[in-house]
């Protein structure tokens, strides 16, 4: 079965099934255990903002990355995704060229059985960011597109159609498979990035993980895979965490990789406010500084008066930089969704949290006997930013 079919099949399953079988009818039901349900906003409800990046040194000081981002929902379990950028240039804004980092629509699901989740989604456009549904701590170390594409080197990200298909059994266990149709201005035919069985499962205060079968090869061009394995054992709790990765696959170095989760505190809200980050080539600090954002199709901030709370559809943004600080991706991982949302009827208040710097994860294709120096020269890994928020929906 060719990939375009694989396609058509992933669509049938996020949008045939019944859109009246999704929420509760009120805020008086409970959030029904299981079935499908396709979070939700309204049509034409959406956020924007705009950003511009900073890196100094000792003797350095220049700014870069403008960018413009756009988020709007279409339709249930539809939405489009923007992020322009100023121009190609990669320390500077000499010059007036913009064009797409990301732009593209999704259509995207879930169903809730009593035995687990089907998450499906399709993408269709220029992407940067894979991960669907929410990453796991292994997922977290995958490398994120570089910066050749603004050297006038190879192109980065992913340009196409890209379908993700993930299923997770409340006994850990699941299954992951994401595969792209080339297109865009990219060749390749269609590919498959991942397949794998993985599971993930919580023993007292540690968390295990393991992936098994066709994983994504960390060295650019990325969109390649081999067969192997990779393991991960941290720690679990609510505070800090640390975890050690170790991973082989076949024609590959093993990588050993070292992640660390902070909590939301002054720290790491300044950092993920500005998306700070320490660059080592070259060296300096890196920043994202917002510059203004707003909302789009009437999103409040204020519940209003008299209102009645009928629905709420909760959510966290994550953006990831490359190593030398660039932030040219986003997505809004929609977790949870219950009673009557997206209604025309519906005030819609959005209530956010801060961003904060959420985990750096580093990882090597050395094993950790080599030395800190040897280890750390040829590291990858991003750094991950993160911003809860909330949708609320009124009825007056």
């Amino acid at each position: 079965m060719n990939f375009i079919i694989r396609m058509i099949i992933g669509l049938s399953i996020l949008f045939i099934i019944p859109l009246t079988n999704t929420y509760a009818e009120n805020a008086e039901t409970p959030p029904r255990e299981t079935g499908w349900y396709f979070p939700y906003l309204g049509q034409g409800k959406g956020t924007w903002d705009a950003s511009v990046g900073v890196f100094l040194w000792t003797d350095t000081f220049h700014t870069r990355n403008l960018q413009f981002r756009g988020d709007m929902d279409l339709a249930p379990g539809v939405r489009w995704h923007t992020v322009v950028r100023s121009n190609r240039e990669q320390d500077t804004l000499r010059g007036f060229h913009p064009h797409f980092d990301e732009n593209y629509l999704e259509g995207y699901g879930f169903h809730k059985s009593q035995n687990g989740t089907l998450s499906a989604s399709l993408r269709i456009g220029n992407m940067r960011y894979l991960h669907f549904p929410y990453p796991d701590s292994i997922a977290v170390f995958d490398q994120v597109p570089g910066i050749s594409d603004l050297t006038d080197g190879a192109k980065t990200g992913y340009s196409g159609e890209l379908l993700t298909l993930d299923y997770a059994h409340k006994t850990g266990l699941g299954l992951h498979v994401s595969g792209i149709n080339w297109d865009f201005g990219r060749e390749g035919g269609s590919k498959i990035l991942e397949d794998y069985v993985f599971y993930r499962q919580n023993f007292g205060k540690l968390h295990f993980e393991t992936h098994v079968g066709g994983l994504a090869v960390r060295p650019e061009p990325l969109g390649r895979k081999e067969n192997g394995y990779n393991v991960y054992l941290g720690t679990n709790g609510t505070r800090y965490t640390v975890g050690l990765l170790y991973e082989k696959l076949q024609n590959q170095p093993a990588y050993t990789g070292v992640m660390v989760s902070f909590p939301m505190n002054h720290t790491t809200k300044a950092m993920g406010k500005v998306a700070f980050d320490y660059d080592r080539t070259p060296e300096g600090f890196a920043m994202q500084i917002p510059l203004v954002s707003g909302r789009i199709g009437g999103i409040e901030k204020k519940v209003p008066e008299g209102g009645v709370l009928v629905g709420e559809v909760k959510a966290e943004r994550l953006r990831t930089y490359w190593q030398n600080g660039q932030v040219r991706n986003y997505y809004e991982h929609r977790i949870s969704s219950w009673g009557e949302t997206g209604g025309s009827d519906l005030i819609v208040v959005m209530k956010e949290e801060p961003w904060y710097l959420q985990t750096e994860a580093l990882v090597s294709p050395h094993n950790f006997s080599v030395g800190i120096k040897t280890w750390e020269r040829d590291r990858q890994g991003p750094a991950q930013l993160s911003q809860k928020v909330t949708y609320q929906f009124y009825k007056k």
